[in-house]
């Protein structure tokens, strides 16, 4: 099965003025069908540049790009656009922005599929389907500013999900949203995802949320820094330096400190504190 999502020594540049900003530096990156990955960094390490160029928002400077086995740096505008709102759900961090204000909320999940030409039967059979699947089917001739927080978020997955989308990517999802709702959220991504089949890219920036995610991505200067189960093994990268960023919980619990002493030994290399290595 090919991957999703898969994109080799991926470069963008941004220009400012007379300078450059390299928000990317050769990201590698591989995502697989079903999976619920979150992609967690600072602010400024490149996760939002990240998910504009999959999202088919912005263009790379350089490398390449494949999402659901179509090459996005080879595609026009007018490809790359009905590609997107077929194949491509997308979820803003402000949810609001996926909503119709002025329409019901079955009305506002019909709205992709009528611009897309689905029949009106199909229109309602499906958006009632999808609001039932995030428990809004009582919801779905209601107004759209007398939902809740929640409720709106939930409507504006359905959104994205209107047209049967490959894959679903999200911007901070939740981040207008309190702890019990957040969790609900993810709980109900997590479903969509494992019994669905949908494949869910998450950028976030709460570690708490990306914990209930299958593999966490760290990104760091425009490169993978870490990937794997926080708290768990993880696989790190290796920046053309040689340098090597060890994740911060791991650092904390493993009481290493500020100093290692460094040992190759048959199996790989090993890491000791300081003092026990004396």
């Amino acid at each position: 099965m090919p991957p999703v999502i898969h994109t080799e020594n991926l470069i963008k540049i941004h220009k400012q003025g007379n300078l450059e900003v390299v928000a990317l530096q050769g990201l590698d990156f591989t995502m697989n069908e079903g999976e619920f990955i979150s992609v967690v960094g600072k602010s400024g390490s490149g996760k939002s540049t990240l998910l504009t160029i999959l999202a088919g928002f912005d263009r790379p400077s350089a490398g390449k790009v494949m999402v659901a086995e179509r090459d996005l740096t080879d595609m026009s505008l007018k490809d790359l656009t009905r590609f997107y709102r077929r194949d491509v759900g997308f979820v803003w961090q402000d949810f609001t922005r996926n909503l119709v204000p002025y329409l019901k909320a079955r009305a506002n999940v019909e709205l992709p599929m009528l611009l897309a030409g689905v029949g009106g039967r199909k229109r309602k059979k499906r958006a009632l389907a999808l609001l039932d699947a995030v428990g809004l089917r009582n919801s779905a001739y209601s107004e759209v500013q007398t939902m809740s927080g929640g409720e709106q978020q939930r409507l504006a997955l359905c959104v994205a999900l209107a047209l049967g989308p490959k894959l679903l990517l999200a911007d901070e999802p939740t981040g207008e949203l309190d702890t019990e709702t957040s969790l609900e959220i993810y709980e109900l991504l997590r479903g969509l995802s494992h019994q669905g089949g949908l494949s869910v890219l998450v950028v976030t920036h709460d570690v708490a949320l990306a914990q209930r995610t299958d593999r966490i991505v760290r990104i760091a200067d425009g490169r993978i820094a870490t990937q794997g189960r926080m708290g768990q093994e993880e696989l790190v990268a290796i920046d053309q330096r040689g340098m090597v960023q060890l994740p911060r919980d791991m650092l904390i619990e493993s009481g290493i400190g500020d100093h290692v002493r460094v040992k190759l030994i048959d199996d790989g290399i090993l890491l000791q504190p300081e003092e026990d290595s004396k």
